[in-house]
Formats: C-alpha cells, sequence, structure tokens
C-alpha cells in the first residue's frame, strides 16, 4: 500500500481564515498542492473584489452601456451562474443589495467577455466565496492530490474517498453545535444571522434580502446547504432563506439538500433530491 502524506496549513484569505488539507503521495506535492489552492482564492478575489482597482468585478461596474468588457474565464463562468439562478428563481437571487435585475444587466459573451447592457453596480460577494472554494479544490486536484478539503469561513468542499464530519453552530448560541453534517465528495455552505440580526420596529431584520421584493428574510436564523460544488451550495442558502419550501425544485435541480434552523435553534425541515443519494450529505 503506498504511503499518503497529509499536510494542512490556516492563512488569512478571503477576508476570513481558510483552512486547505491536502493528502499526496508525497510531502512535496502536498505542499506544492496547498500553495497552487491558496494562489486561486488570491486569483478570485482580485478578480471579483468590487472595490479594488482593476478588478473585472470594478471595470463592470464602471463600464458604460453598450460596451464589451475582456474579463477572465472565472468570471464570465461566475456571471453565468449568477444570471441563470436569478432566471430561475424568478429574479429573487441577486448575489448582493442592488435593485432587482441587476445581475441581468451583464451577459456573459463566450468565454473571456460580458456585455454590458445596462450601466449596473454588482457586488458578487454572496456566491463569489463558494466559487473561490471551488477554484481551489480544482487546484488541487491539478496538483495531484487524492483526497482533501478546503474550508473558508464555513463555506467548504471535500474530496477523496474520506469522509469529514462538519458542525453546524447554534444559532442562539454560536459558541455550541446545532447538529453534525457528514460530508463525501460534496460541498456545504451556511447563511445565517447570528452576529448580524437587528431589531427594527418591533421587528427582527437581517442582511439577508429577497433580491425580488427587497424586504429582509427574518424568518430563519440559518440555512445549510450541501451540493456537488460550494458556489450552488453558497447561492442556494439565500434562495432557500426567502422562498422556503417553495425552494424544493430548485434544491431538487441541483441535487441539494438543506437544513433549516429557526430563532429557536431546531431544524425546521430539509429536502433530499430524488436522485441517488448514496454519496449525498446526511444530517445527523
Amino acid at each position: 500500500m503506498c504511503q499518503e502524506y497529509r499536510v494542512a496549513r490556516l492563512r488569512p484569505a478571503l477576508g476570513t481564515l481558510a483552512g486547505i488539507e491536502a493528502r499526496a503521495p508525497s510531502r512535496r506535492q502536498a505542499e506544492r498542492a496547498l500553495a497552487a489552492g491558496y494562489a486561486a482564492l488570491g486569483r478570485v478575489e482580485a478578480l471579483l473584489h468590487p472595490g479594488r482597482a482593476g478588478s473585472d468585478l470594478a471595470r463592470l461596474n464602471a463600464a458604460v452601456a453598450g460596451r464589451r468588457i475582456a474579463v477572465h474565464p472565472w468570471t464570465a463562468e461566475l456571471l453565468r451562474l449568477s444570471r441563470e439562478l436569478c432566471l430561475l428563481s424568478a429574479g429573487r437571487f441577486e448575489p448582493a443589495l442592488p435593485a432587482c435585475g441587476t445581475v441581468l444587466q451583464w451577459l456573459p459573451v463566450g468565454p473571456r467577455s460580458v456585455h454590458v447592457r445596462r450601466a449596473a453596480h454588482l457586488d458578487l460577494g454572496g456566491i463569489a466565496k463558494g466559487f473561490a472554494v471551488d477554484r481551489a479544490v480544482g487546484a488541487l486536484k491539478d496538483n495531484s492530490v487524492t483526497a482533501g478539503i478546503v474550508n473558508a469561513g464555513g463555506d467548504l468542499r471535500t474530496f477523496g474517498s474520506a469522509s469529514e464530519v462538519v458542525y453546524v453552530r447554534h444559532p442562539a448560541e454560536p459558541t455550541r453545535t446545532a447538529g453534525a453534517v457528514r460530508l463525501r465528495e460534496r460541498a456545504m455552505a451556511t447563511s445565517g444571522v447570528y452576529f448580524e440580526r437587528r431589531k427594527y420596529r418591533g421587528k427582527y431584520v437581517g442582511p439577508i434580502l429577497d433580491g425580488h421584493t427587497g424586504q429582509s428574510a427574518c424568518e430563519l436564523i440559518s440555512v445549510t446547504v450541501a451540493a456537488a460544488e460550494c458556489m450552488i451550495a453558497d447561492a442556494l442558502t439565500k434562495l432557500v432563506f426567502t422562498l422556503r419550501g417553495k425552494a424544493a425544485g430548485l434544491l431538487a435541480q441541483y441535487r441539494a439538500d438543506a437544513l433549516l434552523l429557526e430563532r429557536n435553534g431546531t431544524p425546521s425541515w430539509m429536502f433530499h433530491s430524488p436522485c441517488d443519494t448514496r454519496d449525498q450529505t446526511r444530517f445527523d
């Protein structure tokens, strides 16, 4: 049996601490893969940071209507997915807080350019972190890693034969857990209002808004979604927050599962795709 080397690191990235673990045939390969994984995280941040001069997102936000802007293929890919989710959810998915339909004003044309239909300002923070995790996983696989995990502040993805137990924070008491999720060849993301919920005019409001109505999604305190890709899991958490049971079709379409926690921390319900679930998430 061949020896396998396991190397793990924790470094600042994407405005949080990102942990990467790699298992490879040699320590040198594992170390090289870790460097490539962190480089991928940094590359996504450089491309999609709305306030960084010269980033793809900053250039798109500054573009006038009718222009075609050259972008990195990763940027075009993420915009395609954002448009897809916006259309499938009847405008309820918006990556940030713009007017409804902002993401539809940018039309990817080919793999390296975007046509600006109307001047608009967008922040892809609601999906970019999950996308960055996926790109880091791709970098690890390209560097002979047989198994591993990338965890960027709760947006994470595992790959390889080994499973990982991931703990979900209790909404009312973030220092303890509300439950455990076992992942294998799966990604997971959580959106919650643990520290950001506020009371306004007698009602609780949170930072997650319905992209269609602009109203705060305040009934739930935490939504955890598992899917094949982290960018899908990341995006679907926002949709489940606003749509609740109406999101079942979207979850099934992307073969995703969801765990909803109410304000008191008890699980509300979960969805399971009717597709093959042998390698899907189990909510213990």
